[in-house]
């Protein structure tokens, strides 16, 4: 049972994918899936919204873009570096208002497709004989951790599942690669591994995703790889994010008039910048920051107020660096002849 093949359930679940990103929700809730037994609160998007800060718009109908052209000025935009890919990767993200405006680099986009990935295969996935470790295709996300109960590959190298669902915990491993018609060159890939205490609201995700424009050759152009964890009760978290040379760590309360959230950031292996923000913030602080009427993020952190010990936590931790991305499918289920360079699980 290494493998697991069903065209026709691949055909439907597939076809249930592609609506499911073309239609969307129109809120920033999680995607309610067809199986009953799938809560919507335990779903990628809802719990990791309720820990990580989710930063509002100055203008919801406005577009607003990864960089200009497209929506914003240069000056409040690209020019704002890794400021503003700070506020860009957390940035609210809602379907279909954001579509094809907002790119995975954001995390609440990857989660929503990431999640859409779970939808089409949970039903898919066959049950196992007995739990079993199933490693990630990509060694660097560790899931040895978890004994998964039903597993599925659907489609060749196209969309991959394995979950432990029960009324104690959700632990599930998912990975795609998504090709487009038009653009037969291009390949996206992702490999996301997701833990949710139900009893505590612990919640974790691991998630690496690569853009390959060049399908001809085994490296991909377009990185980036998070981690997130936290609990969506107390709206605490740690953040850990790398897209390009841009390394992001934080970690805080993101609710709460009171509470805060400190960043440290670095782009090109340089300077490490930090920087507080209350949980209420949105995109008007970024952009004041920015402009100046804001304090600026500081190389020393000994002058920022933090009562609650955040910097001791994140000056243990090292950014993530390019050992860290799936850079190339060479990569991919190292060691298994039969699965080498593919997103595809081995069970």
């Amino acid at each position: 049972m290494k493998n697991f093949r069903n065209g026709w359930l691949a055909m439907v679940s597939l076809l249930c994918f592609a609506l499911v990103l073309n239609c969307g929700g129109s809120s920033s809730t999680a995607l309610t899936p067809d199986d009953p037994e799938l809560s919507s609160q335990d779903l990628f998007y809802a719990t990791i919204s309720e820990t990580t800060p989710v930063y509002t718009l100055l203008d919801a109908t406005a577009v607003r873009a990864a960089a200009p052209p497209r929506g914003l000025p240069a000056e409040w935009g690209s020019e704002a570096g890794p400021l503003y890919s700070i506020f860009f990767t957390l940035r609210e993200f809602q379907s279909p208002r954001d579509e094809g405006v907002v790119d995975r680099s954001n995390l609440y986009k990857l989660l929503y497709d990431a999640e859409s990935v779970l939808m089409s295969g949970y039903e898919s996935a066959e049950e196992l004989p007995e739990p079993i470790q199933i490693p990630s295709p990509f060694a660097g996300i560790d899931t040895s951790e978890t004994l998964f109960t039903r597993a599925a590959n659907i489609e060749d190298d196209a969309l991959s599942i394995a979950y432990s669902d029960s009324d104690e915990r959700l632990e599930a491993l998912i990975t795609w690669k998504w090709t487009e018609e038009q653009n037969p060159d291009k390949a996206e890939r992702g490999i996301a591994y997701y833990v949710l205490d139900k009893a505590t609201q612990n919640v974790s995700i691991d998630m690496v995703y690569s853009v390959d424009y060049d399908i001809s050759s085994p490296e991909s152009t377009y990185n980036l790889r998070c981690k997130a964890s936290g609990n969506a009760a107390a709206h605490s978290f740690e953040f850990s994010y790398l897209i390009g040379t841009t390394a992001i760590i934080a970690k805080g309360v993101s609710q709460g008039a009171d509470n805060y959230v400190i960043f440290k950031f670095s782009t090109g292996g340089g300077d490490a910048y930090y920087l507080k923000v209350a949980a209420e913030a949105g995109e008007a602080f970024f952009k004041d920051v920015y402009e100046g009427s804001e304090a600026a993020p500081v190389t020393d952190p000994s002058g920022i107020d933090d009562e609650q010990g955040y910097l001791d936590w994140i000056e243990a931790q090292a950014f993530m660096t390019e050992s860290d991305l799936l850079t190339s499918t060479v990569d991919l289920n190292v060691g298994d002849d039969d699965y080498a360079g593919l997103i595809d699980l081995v069970f």
